[in-house]
């Protein structure tokens, strides 16, 4: 079965939501990404902001590369309070 999608819209303008992981990363009326990170992780945004940057171009092109752009953000959040000696726990409460 063949999953490949020919056609796609251009830019992905998803609903925007204020909680939980929706919060995290949404997309602005022009396609691009907006991160609302956890205050702990504010300080290293630049650093997230450049990796979605390489993968997406800056952009949600659909919803999938939405959902793999959030699943991404939520995966740097929790490396980067590990790597950086904050709870765990404590950086998902802030994410949900």
């Amino acid at each position: 079965m063949n999953t490949l999608q020919t056609r796609y819209k251009p830019t992905y303008s998803g609903p925007m939501t204020s909680n939980g992981i929706e919060h995290l990363l949404s997309v602005a009326e022009n396609g691009n990404f907006v991160l609302s990170l956890p205050p702990t992780l504010k300080d290293y945004q630049q650093e997230l902001e450049r990796l979605l940057g390489k993968c997406f171009s800056g952009k949600a092109t659909s919803a999938d590369s939405l959902a793999l752009a959030r699943q991404m953000s939520i995966n740097w959040c929790l490396s980067k309070c590990k790597q950086t000696g904050q709870s765990i726990d404590q950086c998902l409460s802030e994410l949900s």
